[in-house]
């Protein structure tokens, strides 16, 4: 009877041969695979991304991106008549200047100039570089700034929308040749609103027309409300050799501009040239000293170039302040005492290898993950004869945002029986919760086997897993830096070795412990439901996402007959 039940033993044990080899070298695959797809996804730190941002050309949508990033009305081209000067109308209040740029530059193209090469040692190149550090005014998509064009009313008008925001004086009004699909309308209706800007009788504004240096000036000093001095003719006179070709609606504005220090005249001091077009030069330094008057610009350095033409400058007179009250000292240093800077820790996630051998873990690959890998044992259970299998793999979706899938298909006894002719698909979904301290969550469900085909006698294996990162040091890089460790539950390869020789249904407890000893070098201890494994996953190149895990199967006998050499090599790929 005894023997009987030896012998029936024996038949049932060798029927299950084939289902033991699928088992580890399945769960093998699975593990290498994962590491090496790990590996391929964070093999050394990321760069930070890099983001273009483009204007669209032409349209719409482009002059949009244009008016929210850069004030778009300044920067649109212009095909302005370089000789032109303005007619003996009525006394235009004000007038409008900005900057000319190609149709289909971009935003980007836009935004990237600061420091022009054409304004190198210009006389005006300390009021164009401040103008363009705060936005007020922008060169051409090669860089240039171009200071001798002339500039036209409705480019001055995007200007003094830019250099001045302030809150509107009066309602806006409708210019006959200012529809409002017109690419300047918002700018002209700003700067008419905040009393800058007026137009010729008729309600005539032309906007195309090139801007005189007189009308720059009146505009400027008509928006500041600056009052004109009562002796006129003699600040003209004195100030300047041409004062007799100012207009007459103008002199009285442009004297006010002169004793307050707006007016630049290069490359003689003594010549205003108040009909003449004012080029990109001129309305800058106008604006500049506006801007000064009204405080929000420093006055130019006496040391600067331009600081000679400003008519009537004086350098600013450094005074010593007075020290305040011995009492208010203690006050004042607790009032302006800085915070102490935070100190933070940047952490980089290194890889180092796998951390499981043959049990699966919460984490899994995900989308643009691929793999590859080969599993091999130097005998199976209760035989002497080697075999192996093959196996690839890709993922889908995202881990740390939402949930990802890994799908994986294998080819079982490749060894014995030939590629393909054994196989199944196995899936498993995931989700990864992140630390910046580098202690990730991950779990995970899964079926192995879910589809199969041949002689597979593994049959399904449905599993729950839960995977914890637990960092030892600060610096991953370190020895002895992180512990990870699994625990699922999990039927079919899962159950002892009795229930799967009595072919009984049943869960079971597995897990794996892995010590990561160097940044390469992971040693792993694991529970497969039927006996303990011991090995080590090695990343052996840094860069390149190959792993390698060898391990003793089968160590205490609880399961097989005796212990068993097992390897595992995985290569993973990212799209």
């Amino acid at each position: 009877m005894r023997k009987a039940r030896c012998t029936g033993r024996f038949y049932q044990v060798s029927k299950n041969l084939r289902l033991w080899a699928h088992i580890l070298i399945s769960s093998i695959l699975s593990s290498t695979m994962l590491s090496a797809v790990a590996g391929v996804a964070n093999p050394t730190p990321p760069s930070p991304p890099k983001t273009t941002a483009k204007a669209s050309s032409g349209g719409s949508l482009g002059q949009s991106l244009l008016k929210n990033m850069l004030g778009a009305e300044a920067l649109r081209p212009q095909a302005p008549d370089q000789g032109s000067t303005v007619p003996n109308q009525s006394q235009p209040t004000t007038v409008s200047v900005g900057q000319q740029q190609p149709a289909r530059a971009t935003a980007m193209q836009l935004a990237q100039y600061r420091t022009f090469p054409d304004v190198q040692g210009h006389w005006a190149q300390t009021f164009i570089e401040t103008l363009a550090e705060r936005g007020v005014i922008l060169g051409f998509p090669d860089g240039t700034f171009r200071p001798d064009d002339p500039v036209t009313r409705a480019q001055f008008a995007a200007m003094i929308r830019k250099a001045f925001p302030r809150a509107a004086e009066r309602p806006g009004t409708q210019f006959v040749d200012v529809p409002s699909n017109y690419w300047g309308f918002e700018a002209i209706q700003t700067a008419y609103r905040t009393g800058f800007l007026e137009g010729y009788p008729n309600s005539i504004f032309l906007p195309e027309q090139n801007i005189p240096r007189v009308q720059v000036l009146v505009s400027l000093v008509t928006g500041l409300d600056l009052s004109p001095p009562t002796q006129v003719a003699s600040v003209l006179n004195s100030s300047f050799q041409d004062a007799a070709q100012i207009p007459d609606f103008a002199r009285p504005k442009v004297a006010a501009a002169t004793l307050n220090q707006l007016v630049v005249n290069y490359p003689n001091v003594a010549l205003l040239n108040p009909n003449i077009n004012a080029t990109r030069a001129d309305v800058a330094a106008f604006i500049y000293q506006a801007l000064v008057k009204e405080g929000t610009l420093p006055p130019v350095n006496p040391s600067d170039m331009a600081s000679r033409y400003i008519i009537g400058y004086q350098p600013p007179v450094a005074t010593q302040p007075s020290p305040p009250p011995q009492n208010d000292l203690a006050a004042l240093r607790q009032q302006y005492r800085l915070p102490e800077p935070p100190v933070s820790t940047i952490t980089r996630r290194l890889f180092g290898g796998g951390t499981s051998i043959s049990t699966p873990t919460g984490f899994g690959a995900q989308w643009r993950d691929a793999f590859v890998g080969f599993g091999y044992q130097e005998r199976t259970r209760f035989t002497n004869t080697d075999d192996g299998a093959v196996t690839a793999g890709f993922g889908l979706g995202d881990a740390r945002k939402l949930v990802a899938a890994e799908v994986a298909v294998t080819s079982y006894s490749t060894l014995r029986q030939g590629f393909g002719e054994n196989g199944g698909v196995s899936f498993k979904v995931h989700r990864t919760f992140t630390n910046e301290t580098g202690g990730d969550l991950a779990v995970a469900v899964g079926v192995e086997n879910a589809i199969d085909w041949g002689n597979n006698d593994a049959g399904k294996s449905v599993y729950g897993v839960v995977t914890k990162v637990l960092p030892l040091t600060q610096d991953p890089t370190d020895p002895l830096s992180a512990l990870t460790v699994s625990l699922g539950l999990g039927g079919g390869r899962f159950r002892s070795e009795e229930k799967v020789n009595n072919r009984e249904g049943g869960t079971n407890v597995f897990g794996s412990v892995a010590l990561k000893v160097a940044e390469p070098v992971n040693l792993i201890a694991e529970w497969t439901g039927q006996d303990l494994n011991l090995g080590a996953s090695i990343y052996p190149i840094r860069g390149v996402p190959l792993v390698i895990t060898p391990a003793a199967a089968d160590v205490t006998g609880n399961a097989g007959d005796g212990v068993r050499f097992i390897l595992g090599v995985g290569y993973g790929i990212r799209f």
